[in-house]
């Protein structure tokens, strides 16, 4: 990767020298800002081509440099955030809300990571000012799914239900918010939802895998092993309603939520 990188660095050094003549009168922190730039582009055309070691360094170089904006930051804490590295994303965001108090991607990234990190009520906060202003399905989905996880089974239906008006057909916001009311026992809404997730003809194996999961929490063994989903074998069901059946001996839904989680992750 370090070779790789300082490959791709002298080339841009290199493309930097030859403009020198053009851009003379250029302030240094003009050509800062400038090569922060180029090297965040660089980093998105070489993670396009999966090559994200790389990308992340470059990434995390431009966001050094003594005039890279809030964005570059932003970039970078998403890079590290992708690649599980949760301190060094977090100290990207907050880098970022250092120069840019109301910059709402970087309060998003630092409430999904203070999230992954443990620090639910921190993330949850986070989270819960950033994705009114972002206003994405994706926005309000990851506060949905921080929500689950704390237990808030109510406002992550809420938050679900906002995300479906913004993309109605998504079966990662449907089966997510089933998940959320089948945690709180609601099969009325659970599964329905689950069942049309089912008859979508799109569902992919994870969306298979948490259609079991909200029957298994619903009591409901009898009815998935009758019709089990395509693609999940006999012992793969079996073992998600074993775990979802330890999941109902817990007592509050917080609880529950909790036991989700592990289990998922």
């Amino acid at each position: 990767m370090r070779l790789a990188l300082f490959a791709v660095l002298c080339a841009l050094a290199l493309a930097g020298c030859q403009t020198t003549g053009a851009t003379s009168k250029t302030t240094a922190a003009d050509t800062e800002t400038s090569q922060a730039d180029r090297l965040v582009r660089l980093a998105g055309d070489i993670e396009s081509r999966g090559e994200h070691d790389t990308a992340m360094a470059l990434y995390a170089r431009a966001a050094a440099l003594p005039e890279a904006s809030a964005a570059a930051n932003v970039k970078a804490g998403d890079a590290y955030l992708r690649a599980g590295y949760l301190d060094e994303a977090m100290t990207q965001y907050k880098a970022a809300l250092v120069k840019s108090p109301d910059n709402s991607q970087a309060m998003f990234g630092l409430g999904s990571a203070l999230t992954d990190s443990g620090d639910t009520n921190a993330g949850l906060r986070a989270l819960g000012e950033a994705a009114p202003i972002i206003n994405t399905s994706r926005a309000y989905n990851r506060l949905g799914v921080a929500q689950t996880m704390a237990g808030q089974t109510q406002e992550a239906q809420s938050t679900f239900a906002t995300a479906l008006r913004l993309q109605p057909d998504d079966l990662d916001l449907q089966i997510n918010m089933a998940l959320a009311a089948a945690l709180e026992g609601n099969a009325s809404v659970a599964l329905p939802i689950a069942q049309r997730v089912a008859a979508s003809g799109k569902a992919e194996l994870r969306h298979k895998n948490n259609i079991v999961i909200v029957y298994g929490l619903l009591g409901q063994d009898v009815q998935v092993k009758s019709a089990p989903p395509t693609g999940l074998s006999s012992k793969e069901i079996a073992t998600l309603l074993a775990r979802c059946r330890e999941i109902r001996t817990k007592g509050s839904v917080k609880a529950k939520a909790a036991a989700l989680g592990s289990m998922t992750a």
